[in-house]
């Protein structure tokens, strides 16, 4: 296997929504949201993507479900990705692999009940100022996720705040790894993560010669996947940035 096996995160990595960047100047719009939210590359993460296709093979390793990640439209130069916080694995022909996603479904479905209390409760409690919704893959539910509808920092970090003591005081949680990162608050079974996922994925990929395996990521839950890797990159300015700098931590 020649170059480099790049596994990235997507969003807040190698593009992200309008507001997040600092300057609306030379930006080019790379996905379609149903909300609006459209992601965008700047100059710099534009720069990034191309050295990373030029110089070997870019898996897309991200939180976003398969519908959502039919709506990146970036040409990865593969078919493989892990998706929906590693409940999908996709091989070298685009399509999920049957025992992994066989395997991520029966660890989904015994939290089916479970997310539709945990929605219920956010719509009481919380009403209009948050959204939430269970993902689903192959009609197997996989995670459940959380936001607000409030775009001043302060209401965002309030509101999740809020809505993950609302469910950790009346659920028990234990069976799932929960994550909060700016206006997300997601709760996932244990046994499905993108670490799990990749682990499968790079069994997958077999002898990879002279080729190092990188992987790139912003949010703390991207540090279990980025362990697995020869090198890891992180953006400035990122949640793991922040932790490793307090002083450079995200807006």
């Amino acid at each position: 296997m020649n170059g480099c096996i790049y596994l990235t995160d997507l969003d807040d990595t190698l593009f992200r929504s309008l507001p997040k960047h600092p300057s609306p100047a030379g930006l080019s719009r790379v996905t379609t949201a149903n909300n609006g939210h459209h992601g965008h590359m700047s100059a710099a993460q534009r720069g990034l993507f191309a050295a990373l296709r030029a110089t070997g093979a870019v898996i897309p390793v991200t939180a976003r479900s398969s519908e959502a990640f039919g709506r990146v439209h970036l040409d990865f130069g593969t078919r493989r990705a892990v998706l929906a916080n590693g409940a999908v694995v996709r091989d070298e022909a685009g399509r999920p692999d049957p025992d992994w996603s066989a395997h991520t479904a029966r660890i989904g479905r015994c939290f089916d009940a479970l997310f539709m209390e945990m929605s219920a409760l956010i719509d009481a409690e919380l009403g209009r100022a948050a959204r939430s919704w269970v993902v689903a893959e192959g009609g197997a539910s996989v995670y459940f996720c959380v936001k607000m509808n409030a775009t001043e920092e302060h209401a965002v970090r309030d509101g999740i705040v809020a809505a993950r003591e609302v469910l950790t005081e009346r659920f028990d949680l234990s069976g799932m790894w929960g994550h909060a990162n700016g206006n997300n608050l997601s709760f996932t079974p244990l046994g499905i993560s993108k670490r799990d996922a990749c682990l499968y994925l790079i069994e997958r990929l077999g002898e990879r010669g002279d080729a190092a395996l990188i992987g790139l990521g912003d949010s703390l839950t991207d540090l279990p996947f980025l362990g697995l890797c020869d090198y890891m990159m992180i953006p400035t300015g990122s949640q793991i940035a922040g932790l490793l700098d307090p002083s450079g931590a995200a807006a």
